[in-house]
């Protein structure tokens, strides 16, 4: 019986459109803000060809302070340096490499700094037209697009930092463990918010389909039956998480394979198992309590959203806190730097996965006393069938 209900959940929740939009949600999250951090910030720091003043990348004036000017001396050094070596770089998704350029494209360079040695641009749009102009000129995905333009100042500017925090995750981290555990912050985040819209209803939608009967007077007691429910929507969840831990893998893999950087093909599995499935485990049990309490699917998304918010704080600088049901980590650093947090962070996912079976066990216990409550003259049940005085 425990089986059947389980496979049934699964079943009735890969037909949903729930399902589809949190799939969705979870991988337009994942790719706008993890692999898009990624392509702005860049993994490996590609030395600058030009002479442009430094800065820390701990600078927070190098974020506001950039200057047309800023922007007008890059690109004409950049230029330059492309001229003379034949080649300009790319990005592609989060990998960067050096191409070369071809003798008409290497031409339309001289031309265009020619150009800009005679040319006053006076207004952002005025230099925005002409670098998209050397961009597509060089086919596009370079360092003059609009999209690239910027961040690429900034890391040029912070090379030499950039470098030495690099080498040390490499070393200490096999980079995709220093990644992965960015990676669980981000999907942590979407999916503390997004999971209680496929678990907020699971047990009240019963009554909406005109089940009640069905489900109260079935052989099934109450432990198996709430199980089922909470394993088949911890596994629905859980299956998704996975799919984004793989696609992160196979797009780290292709990085490994262009730059010959070692890489750990275990650690997007290993933090989304260990940082983010006791949040879907909380979020679950959490959602049962409150629609067995209130009797309906949308006091659990209310109360949820605001958790969410609360649980929103980042881990740096005041530490993994006991009342936060998803760990916010959300900086790349090497081991080293990271070691500190480590016991605060597993102590939270301890708590969260006992407070997830203590939830869990409570809305048994609620579901038991409604299945015995719902039809008058069912005054007490011994095992599990139902005695009418």
């Amino acid at each position: 019986m425990f089986r059947k209900i389980f496979k049934k959940e699964i079943k009735e929740k890969l037909r949903s459109l729930s399902v589809l939009i949190l799939m969705v949600s979870i991988f337009l999250f994942y790719y706008t803000q993890f692999i898009g951090d990624i392509k702005m910030d860049g993994i490996k720091p590609i030395p600058p060809r030009t002479n442009l003043s430094t800065h820390s990348s701990e600078d927070k004036e190098i974020n506001y302070g950039v200057t047309l000017e800023d922007f007008i001396e890059y690109t004409y050094e950049t230029m330059k340096a492309d001229y003379e070596s034949g080649d300009t770089l790319k990005i592609n998704g989060i990998n960067m490499f050096y191409e070369k350029i071809n003798e008409e494209q290497r031409q339309f360079l001289a031309k265009a700094i020619r150009e800009m040695e005679n040319t006053s641009f006076e207004y952002n749009y005025e230099y925005d037209a002409f670098t998209e102009k050397v961009d597509k000129s060089l086919g596009g995905n370079t360092v003059y697009s609009e999209e690239n333009n910027f961040s690429s100042l900034i890391r040029s500017r912070a090379y030499s930092k950039e470098a030495e925090r690099y080498n040390s995750i490499l070393k200490e981290d096999k980079l995709t463990n220093a990644y992965g555990r960015i990676f669980a912050d981000y999907i942590g985040i979407s999916i503390g918010f997004f999971t209680v819209f496929i678990t907020a209803f699971t047990l009240t939608k019963d009554k909406r389909y005109n089940t009640d009967e069905l489900i109260y007077t079935t052989e099934a007691s109450s432990y198996k039956y709430i199980l089922g429910k909470y394993l088949g929507d911890v596994s629905i969840t859980t299956f998704i998480m996975l799919l984004v831990a793989g696609h992160a893998t196979w797009v780290f893999h292709d990085f490994s394979k262009l730059t010959g950087d070692t890489i750990s093909y275990t650690a997007f599995l290993k933090y989304s198992v260990l940082w983010i499935i006791p949040t879907i485990m909380f979020v679950t049990s959490l959602s049962y309590v409150l629609q067995l309490i209130f009797d309906n699917g949308i006091v659990p998304i209310i109360v949820q959203f605001f958790y969410w918010m609360h649980s929103m704080t980042p881990l740096a600088p005041k530490g993994v806190q006991p009342t936060k049901y998803f760990i916010r980590f959300n900086k790349v650093i090497p081991y080293s730097q990271y070691q500190p947090f480590i016991k605060d962070i597993y102590l939270n996912r301890i708590l969260f996965t006992i407070f997830s079976l203590v939830l869990l066990f409570l809305a048994i216990k609620l579901w038991d006393r409604k299945r015995g409550d719902i039809n008058n003259g069912f005054s007490f049940r011994k095992k599990g069938v139902s005695q009418q005085y």
